[in-house]
């Protein structure tokens, strides 16, 4: 019994060591106007991004991707006094130094609405 709560609670401080390391990783990011570059997100969005989940190597030793996301309130037009909620899906490729656009979810029409 002893060894299945100890191996419990070393997998759950490893976790919590890799989303550690992750959140420094995604604010690191958003520092990174090159890493940024080609995505719709600037360096002001980096109080707003939540964590989601993350992968490791093959080994099991460093983070492979961290999958995050961010709410985003767009105007279809710079006029508008309409907006939307929409939560977008990015997954930061951590070895490739790549960042990639997952999806996009507007939360506003999910919700059978047409704009707030």
């Amino acid at each position: 019994m002893w060894s299945r709560l100890k191996s419990w609670w070393n997998g759950r401080r490893r976790r919590q060591k890799h989303r550690r390391e992750a959140q420094r990783l995604v604010t690191e990011l958003f520092q990174s106007p090159d890493l940024l570059a080609g995505t719709s997100l600037k360096t002001r969005h980096a109080s707003r991004w939540v964590y989601v989940s993350h992968a490791l190597e093959e080994n099991g030793d460093r983070l492979a991707r961290i999958r995050f996301g961010i709410l985003r309130h767009p105007r279809p037009y710079a006029f508008s006094q309409q907006s939307h909620k929409v939560i977008e899906y990015y997954v930061y490729h951590v070895l490739e130094e790549r960042l990639e656009r997952e999806k996009g979810l507007n939360i506003t029409r999910q919700a059978g609405k047409d704009a707030d």
